[in-house]
């Protein structure tokens, strides 16, 4: 999560605009179009996470996060 913003220009008003249009009840953006949802596939394609695999649950207290990751 650490290298989202590395090599890519945030524009806050783009943000700041998709943060009014959202919708916490539905989870999606309701833009003038239509509704957008982000699904586990978006999330792998744009932030490159694997969504597939085991789960993480609980704490972990780790010096160490490649090993735990």
């Amino acid at each position: 999560m650490a290298t989202i913003g590395r090599g890519c220009k945030l524009d806050s008003k783009l943000i700041s605009t998709l943060i009014k249009r959202w919708r916490p009840e539905t989870h999606t953006f309701h833009l003038s179009c239509e509704e957008c949802t982000i699904t586990l596939e978006d999330v792998n394609l744009q932030l490159k996470l694997l969504v597939d695999g085991y789960e993480v649950t609980g704490s972990v207290q780790s010096g160490d996060w490649r090993a735990v990751c």
